[in-house]
């Protein structure tokens, strides 16, 4: 190398590491504000926040999962979402002494640190590893910038925006693949066995991290054992010793999810997010729309906003991807990621896995985010691409440093809040001090109700000061007051119930989306068109006792049933009324409701389908005039049907066909109680009013009783692994237990076993010790020993 061109390299050097180390400095003065301890701003952030108070509550006590009553009047909390990120909350309020809010606003800023190395350590790795250092760091601050400088288009799962609107877990799990990937690559290449120590750590973590995010792995981890299925075929013994420690990891996590998956809530965002490459940018249109209302031609606002946003760098990486696909999928180098960015773009466009697979649900938002990320990384090959020696062709570091530069002034530039209609990340500064008094006076007039209260409150799709369902969360917590509502990832079916009876009257508050939509039908059930307090009985059923909004449908609907509420507090716009029963309705006992496929199949009435029969029979009840619970009687009862009958004041059988030769036992049941037999088709909706009218006779023949509540629990009862000593649990319509016993006052309320959550908290703590011990490993040049041949 002659003295000029070492120069030139030299100067190379310094310009790439200095404008690296630029960056890396500029990270903790862009996202200041996670550094102030105070409350974020976002949409399911203060949820989370929630859920990892509660976690230190559960560690504290020695275990990983077991029972919160903050959401959904009780739920099993940490079986159906794993717990493993608040764990990492809860060891920084841990060690730095500082409250949970500061110790999950560190845990973002260091999310984002590892989702920024994960990147760039997994583009060195697979893709330019042979470049000189400098050129390195070039092009993987490249891929990564260009990752989170995305805004998306209502994509609230992506990059920077996802990270502060609540999907940080999702992003911190990704980090975690990267790093895994890479891992076990270092074990093809070198064969040194203490990556596949650091490998197995983290392929456990990720299952104690993200659910969803474990299957996308999982499907990476396929794509790449068929990519280097020769070396795997090689290795096959060591692979099924891998196999089997991270099995024995996460069995807890695998257990959980077989066991009670069913149960969990129906939520599905299939279809509700469009997952495009938003090039065009509907941000840059609104921006240009905003102009033109001024005076401004709108296509000439909307080219300017386009360039300032820096969306010209995504048709060009379009462009770069399009015209270098050949080349890309040809590289043994980026054969990988180019085939993981095709699978992913495919499961953001086509939902229907979530529907074949059983209980399994892809939000092709969150399959969106991991295509952008291979996409991202795929990025600085396409610069690359357009650079070399050859005649015509652009040097390579002039070109990657000048487009490094522009990428770096649009990150600082980006704003992922604004795109999300917040003022300012934190909580307290995109509100007035009008809002922060009000929200103060509001705190206080909760705090005044009742210990045992459980509140519904009214949730608008809206990010104002009062909008947002997870508004709702933090607020009710502090307050000490049971919330009906949560993050329905972490609840049970019941969120789903909430939402269908919800439409009654309260039509107008947001609801998520679900895969089970049977709202239409129950509407048509409606008596003579009129709403007649559905949603107020169903809430009673529920166990709610308080209703609190600030709409005026809100205030409407209460006007509308004044004489089922009582105002308890007014704090204008907000009103906190208790929900009275009707007193022209009968009250009886429960009524038993068993399925014949308990006969025929010899299966239990399953949860889903009992929760729709039952919630469809009670409108039957209500236009009737009758107001009960009605509970499932599965198999171990039916057997001691004697013991249960007592506790009920009638029997409804319902059937598929209009028999199910079991016509003995129908005469032996109403020898016992007041039993009838009903078609499934003729109630769900009614066909014809003979069934109705059947049922309606059927009921004048039932006393009256006063003890329709009286041995409910306001719990969840699915969970089998529930239990009360000397009592009988059962199900009831609302999905909460009901226990059969004559004297409550000696009764304890039926708990979780703790035995399932510590072994859950010695899996996840095991395998965050495999991962400690590798990574420590992998560094100390002694345990660096390799069987490859030198």
């Amino acid at each position: 190398m002659d003295r000029l061109s070492f120069r030139r390299v030299v100067w190379a050097k310094y310009l790439a590491y200095g404008l690296g180390l630029f960056i890396l400095l500029s990270l903790p003065i862009k996202f200041w504000y996670l550094f102030t301890g105070e409350t974020l701003s976002g949409w399911d952030t203060p949820g989370h926040i929630v859920l990892a108070k509660e976690f230190a509550k559960q560690i504290q006590s020695g275990t990983a999962t077991g029972w919160s009553d903050v959401w959904f009047g009780g739920f099993p909390i940490f079986y159906f979402y794993p717990p493993f990120y608040y764990f990492l909350v809860y060891q920084i309020h841990f060690i730095f002494s500082i409250s949970i809010e500061s110790a999950f606003s560190i845990s973002i800023f260091l999310t984002i640190i590892s989702l920024f190395y994960s990147i760039y350590l997994f583009g060195k790795h697979f893709l330019w590893s042979l470049y000189p250092r400098y050129i390195r760091v070039l092009l993987g601050f490249s891929g990564v910038l260009f990752y989170f400088s995305y805004a998306g288009e209502g994509l609230q799962g992506t990059s920077l925006v996802g990270i502060v609107e609540g999907t940080v877990i999702s992003s911190f799990s990704h980090s975690l693949i990267f790093f895994s990937l890479v891992s076990l690559d270092n074990y093809r290449k070198s064969l040194k066995s203490i990556d596949l120590v650091l490998f197995s750590g983290l392929t456990s973590i990720i299952f104690y991290s993200h659910l969803l995010s474990s299957i996308f792995y999982s499907l990476i981890l396929a794509l790449y054992f068929f990519e280097y299925r020769h070396f795997v075929i090689k290795n096959v013994k060591q692979f099924c010793i891998v196999g089997l420690i991270v099995f024995s990891l996460t069995l807890p996590v695998i257990y959980n999810y077989l066991r009670f998956s069913e149960y969990t809530s129906g939520v599905f965002y299939g279809f509700a997010y469009p997952p495009l490459l938003s090039i065009l940018g509907k941000d840059v249109y609104d921006v240009a729309l905003l102009a033109s209302t001024n005076g401004e031609n709108l296509t000439l606002a909307y080219l300017v906003a386009f360039i300032n946003s820096g969306r010209w760098l995504s048709i060009v990486a379009l462009f770069l991807f399009l015209f270098n696909f050949r080349k890309f999928h040809n590289s043994p180098r980026s054969k990988l990621i180019t085939t993981i960015t095709l699978v992913f773009f495919w499961l953001s466009l086509d939902y229907s896995l979530g529907y074949i697979l059983p209980n399994f649900k892809i939000h092709n938002y969150r399959a969106f985010d991991c295509f952008f990320i291979a996409f991202s990384i795929l990025f600085p090959l396409g610069i690359r691409s357009i650079s070399g020696k050859k005649t015509g062709k652009l040097p390579l570091f002039p070109l990657v440093y000048f487009v490094v530069i522009v990428q770096f002034v649009l990150f600082l530039n980006f704003d992922p809040t604004k795109y999300q209609k917040y003022s300012s990340p934190l909580w307290s500064e995109a509100r007035t001090t009008e809002e922060l008094q009000l929200y103060s006076r509001l705190t206080e007039r909760l705090k005044s109700l009742p210990k045992e209260a459980l509140v519904q409150p009214e949730i608008v799709k809206s990010k104002l000061m009062f909008g947002t369902p997870h508004f709702w969360l933090p607020l009710l917590y502090n307050a000490g007051i049971r919330n009906n509502l949560g993050l329905t990832v972490e609840s049970s079916y019941y969120s789903t119930l909430v939402f269908h009876w919800q439409e009654f009257g309260f039509g107008h508050c947001f609801r998520w989306g679900t895969d089970v939509d049977w709202r239409d039908s129950l509407k048509s059930l409606q008596h003579k068109g009129k709403d007649s307090g559905y949603y107020l009985d169903f809430l009673l059923r529920s166990g709610v006792t308080h209703l609190v909004g600030f709409t005026p449908e809100y205030h409407n609907y209460l006007d509308l049933h004044k004489d089922r509420i009582q105002t308890v507090a007014v704090e204008s716009p907000f009103t906190i009324v208790k929900i009275l029963p009707d007193k022209i309705q009968k009250q009886m006992k429960p009524i038993g409701l068993i399925h014949s496929d308990l006969f025929n199949s010899n299966f239990d009435y399953g949860y889903r389908d009992f929760l729709k029969t039952s919630n469809f029979l009670q409108m039957h009840l209500n236009n009737a005039g009758y107001r009960t619970k009605i509970i499932r009687i599965n198999r171990k009862q039916l057997e001691h049907i004697e013991l249960v009958t007592p506790f009920l004041s009638a029997m409804v059988v319902m059937s598929k066909e209009k028999g199910f030769g079991e016509d003995s036992f129908m005469e032996s049941l109403r020898n016992k109680i007041p039993s009838i037999l009903i078609q499934e088709s003729e109630l769900l909706p009614p066909k014809d009013g003979q069934t109705i009218k059947a049922l309606n006779l059927f009921l004048n023949q039932i006393p009256n009783s006063f003890e329709t509540n009286s041995k409910q629990f306001e719990t969840h009862s699915f969970f089998k692994g529930r239990v009360a000593n000397n009592v009988e649990l059962l199900l009831d319509d609302t999905g909460r237990e009901f226990i059969l016993k004559d004297d409550l006052k000696n009764t304890e309320t039926p708990i979780l076993p703790s035995t399932g959550g510590v072994i859950y908290l010695v899996g996840m703590l095991l395998s965050f010790l495999l991962v400690v011990v590798g990574i420590i490993l992998t560094k100390i040049s002694y345990f660096s020993f390799s069987k490859t041949k030198r």
